[in-house]
């Protein structure tokens, strides 16, 4: 399984679209600390304490959703066509003609790409950390350890939560038709969000039932709102306002142990999906 995992990173890695991604990642940061530098030097309204607060956790809060969504864009990229452009082209057939079980075969493709996004998405969220604290943005300066902690490993599941259904989508589908829908189903994970918030608002059952069934097909928002949660501010305006609005959070609570459960038997259960099928393909 580790030679599979050693060359699913190898060949992630030399694809055109993860350099690509590392070049528009980078382009992003420069972008990111330039934001920042004039924010420091806001309008008349930047004396007012309450402004630049709330304008201060709204920078924060789009930087790090912008920043989780290039992850798990390039986590669909490369994991779209990890196993199904293989089947496409045969390749497979000389690799499972060595001493391999196909269960081995995808879990070594698995563990591949989740080593490299967990490497990617760790040294991104570090520089953003470290750009953010270097124009002394209060929202991160005033972290704890615990709180980047708890914010770096609910920001890291985003991603790999994505990769255990883009592995399914693999085995399962054409390479574009496999990435076209992770994407939607990404995206969809937004838009039950906002569908629970506005239905919170409007007090309407039914429409908060709807955006709980969408983010129970897409719970990856859930993920990324806990760990916007865990690293902007608890209280005041600022917080209220902009903090935990998607997902199973709409109304601004955060989700349940239940959801997080469900989350992990969604992950792990494609995975085992795609085991299973890949298993019951006719690859000769």
């Amino acid at each position: 399984m580790i030679p599979i995992a050693s060359a699913a990173w190898k060949e992630a890695v030399r694809k055109k679209t993860f350099i690509v991604m590392s070049i528009v990642t980078v382009l992003y940061l420069v972008l990111w600390a330039i934001l920042l530098y004039y924010f420091q030097n806001l309008g008349p309204g930047s004396k007012n304490e309450s402004f630049r607060a709330l304008a201060e956790v709204m920078v924060s809060q789009m930087g790090l959703q912008f920043s989780s969504m290039l992850m798990c864009l390039l986590t669909i990229i490369l994991g779209a066509g990890t196993i199904a452009s293989e089947l496409e082209s045969g390749m497979v057939h000389a690799i499972l003609s060595r001493p391999l079980g196909r269960t081995e075969y995808v879990l070594g493709k698995t563990l591949g790409l989740a080593a490299l996004t967990a490497l990617y998405t760790t040294a991104l969220y570090t520089a953003l950390l470290l750009i953010s604290g270097a124009f002394a943005l209060s929202t991160i300066t005033t972290l704890t350890f615990v709180q980047i902690l708890e914010g770096w490993i609910l920001y890291l599941l985003v991603p790999l939560c994505v990769l255990c259904l883009t592995i399914f989508g693999s085995v399962s589908l054409k390479v574009v038709p496999n990435g076209l829908l992770m994407i939607f189903i990404y995206l969809l994970g937004n838009l039950g969000g906002m569908v629970e918030m506005i239905g919170n608002y409007l007090n309407s059952r039914s429409v908060v039932s709807s955006g709980i069934f969408i983010s129970l097909i897409s719970p990856f928002h859930t993920l990324y709102t806990a760990a916007e949660r865990a690293l902007l501010p608890s209280s005041g305006l600022a917080g209220e306002m902009m903090r935990g609005m998607g997902g199973l959070t709409g109304g601004g609570r955060p989700a349940s142990t239940v959801m997080y459960v469900y989350i992990a038997l969604y992950s792990i259960g494609f995975l085992a999906l795609a085991i299973r099928k890949f298993g019951r393909i006719d690859i000769n």
